[in-house]
This record gives C-alpha cells, structure tokens and sequence, in this order.
C-alpha cells in the first residue's frame, strides 16, 4: 500500500498535478464565454445537489474541472448559473469534452467521450421531437376550437393519443436498451409512471438489486410505491374537503355511483378547456348513478367560485385551497392537472386519466350511447 502512496505521489511531483487533478477530466469550450465566470461541477445526492468542484472560464472561453468519483453518478456542470449540462460519470472515462453556448438555458450542447451521457442525448432528442408534435397539435386544436370545427378537435384527440403511445413506446425502447446505465432512471422523466407503471415497477425491481442505495432509486420506488396506491382496481383512497359553503363532503358518500373525481384549479387552462366537454358529458349521464367530485387546487376561494359560475358547473365541489398540498392530491399523488379517477359504485378506481374522447367512451361503455 505505502509503494502505492510513494508512486502516486511520485507521479504528481512530475506532472505537476494538485489536489483538484484527479478523476475524470471534463474540457470545456464556450461559444460565448464569460470571462472569470464561474462553473460548478455538481452531484445529484440524497440531500439534494452538492457541489463537488469549482473552476473559471478564461479569456478563450475554456475551462477545466475534474470528477474525482469512484462509482457512477449524475453530475451537473452548473455555467455561471446560465446554463446546465447533466453528465453520467463512471470514473474510468479518462477525460470529456463539452462544448456549449455558455449564455443560453436552452441552446444544445455536446459532449464526447461519456457513453452513458451519450444515451441521455438520445432520450432527451426524443422528448424534444414528441414536444415538437405536441405544439403542432395544439396550434391545430387551437385553430379547430376557434371556428367550433368539433369532428377535427376530434380528430385531433385521437392524433394526440395516438403520437402520445408511440412517443411512449420509443421512450420505453430507449430506457430498456440503456441498461444497466443510469441514464435509464434518467429516462423515467420522460414517461407518464401512472400510465407506464408496470414498466416503471420493473425498472424499480432491477435497481433494487444493482443499486439499491441510489437517490434515484428511491425516488422512483416511492413514486411507484404512491401509483400503487391508486391503481385501477385498488380501494379509492377516502377525500374530505369542505364544498364551496363550507360543509365537509366525503368520497365515500357518494358509495353506490359512479363518481369522477376531476383535479383541476380556475388557474389551469386545459382544465378550463375541458369543461364544456365534461358539463356535456355530466348533462347527459347525471341521472345514471353518475357524479362528479371536482377537486379544486386553487389557492383562493374567489377564483375558485367564479371559475365554477364562469363555465357553469353544477356538479360537488370540493377544496382546502391549498394548491398541490392539499390533501386530495395527496391521497391521489397527484402532481399535475387534469387529472381524473373514475370511482365505481364499490369504491374502487374503475379508470383514470379520462378526458375528451376517453372519457366519452368509458362512460357510453357504462350507461350507453
């Protein structure tokens, strides 16, 4: 061991290296640098992101840092706050290099000589073309809604779910192919959990064995952990939250029908957007042992009632005014809106995720056309 030592440090009296010059060497090159402008290398850790070294960028816009790392890791190179390149690291890569605008948030970068960094650009080029689509749809829903042209919303509904599963379905094929690397848990970003969670569970069963320690690890055991809980097929999880005069109504009244349970806030345009399609639906089934428990995330009770007079909405509401901490979304895990759960008579969950034409359909398949 001490022949280690004296060799080690043998080598450093020649080539001249400190305690910072060890590890994997990442070379950086700005197209707009900042001279003096600070970069941090930093880790994704159980505590959140640490900084584990700090460097300038001279007048040439270059800079260099080093990874002094042991196993494989997220790190961030954090440019002068203005711009963030995400790196998988094992350790043994040597060194890397990064190109990049240095003043943009949103300009590309590009990093060779880091593998699994390399299937993070793939996963990341996906999620780029899959919002392309999306914004091309919603300027074409857009244009339909304006001139009331409901067969080509229609039409476009179908497009969305239809790019959405193959969108999907690429995502998955990536992450897959990208085991054992990290950039598989990275990946998980990119897909709907709720909806890919048999497939988000697996990953968490083979993460479980290769790192089970891992920060990222946990968070996707929890978040799958939070899915099971309202799966289809399990018991709903019981809301009581006081309705928009204050008396306290409970889920679990409503045993017996089929209730919806729509998460949504006066604030959340396609909430809004999908009201007219709801109140229709609730016209023509509320007298099929259906209803409706709206959930409400908004923050004050004013924007909440006039939201309800606004698209006239005459079915339960409930709320605590708490945004994403109330306690419905809580039960519900519930991180973005709209989101629905239909309940069924037995109190289990039926179907979530149902709007526009999947809503529509499942309840003609319940009550008929």
């Amino acid at each position: 061991m001490k022949y280690t030592v004296i060799a080690l440090l043998s080598f450093c009296l020649i080539l001249g290296c400190t305690e910072g010059e060890r590890g994997v060497r990442i070379e950086g090159k700005l197209k707009n640098p900042i001279a003096g402008a600070t970069i941090q290398l930093q880790e994704y850790g159980d505590s959140g992101i640490e900084i584990r070294d700090s460097t300038v960028v001279d007048e040439g816009g270059n800079f260099v840092i080093y990874a002094d790392i042991t196993e494989t890791t997220f790190l961030r190179v954090n440019i002068a706050n203005r711009q963030f390149v995400n790196l998988i690291l094992k350790g043994d890569e040597g060194s890397v290099s990064i190109e990049a605008d240095g003043t943009s948030t949103i300009a590309r970068t590009a990093v060779q000589g880091s593998p699994d960094t390399d299937l993070m650009e793939k996963m990341d080029s996906a999620a780029l073309k899959r919002q392309s689509d999306i914004q091309l749809l919603t300027q074409e829903s857009r244009q339909a809604r304006s001139t009331g042209d409901v067969k080509t919303l229609n039409d476009i509904n179908e497009q969305w779910m239809y790019l959405a599963a193959k969108h999907n379905k690429n995502m998955r094929g990536l992450i897959w192919e990208s085991l054992p690397s990290l950039a598989a848990l990275y990946g998980v970003n990119y897909i709907d959990v709720e909806v890919e969670y048999t497939f988000a569970d697996s990953l968490v069963q083979f993460y479980a064995q290769s790192l089970p320690d891992h920060p990222f690890t946990k968070e996707l055991a929890a978040k799958v952990s939070g899915i099971s809980r309202v799966s289809i097929g399990a018991d709903a999880p019981e809301i009581s939250l006081p309705s928009t005069d204050g008396e306290v109504i409970s889920l679990s009244s409503l045993r017996g029908k089929y209730v919806l349970i729509d998460f949504w806030a006066a604030w959340c345009r396609p909430c809004r957007m999908e009201n007219p399609n709801v109140r229709r639906l609730y016209s023509r089934y509320k007298n099929e042992n259906f209803e409706i428990y709206a959930v409400s995330l908004d923050r004050t009770k004013e924007a909440w009632l006039k939201a309800i007079e606004d698209d006239q909405l005459p079915w339960i509401h409930v709320s605590d005014l708490k945004y994403f901490n109330s306690a419905g979304a809580r039960a519900y895990n519930v991180s973005a809106i709209p989101a629905t759960y239909l309940i069924g008579p037995d109190g289990k969950i039926v179907a979530k995720g149902l709007r526009g034409p999947s809503l529509q359909a499942k309840l003609a398949e319940l009550f008929g056309a």
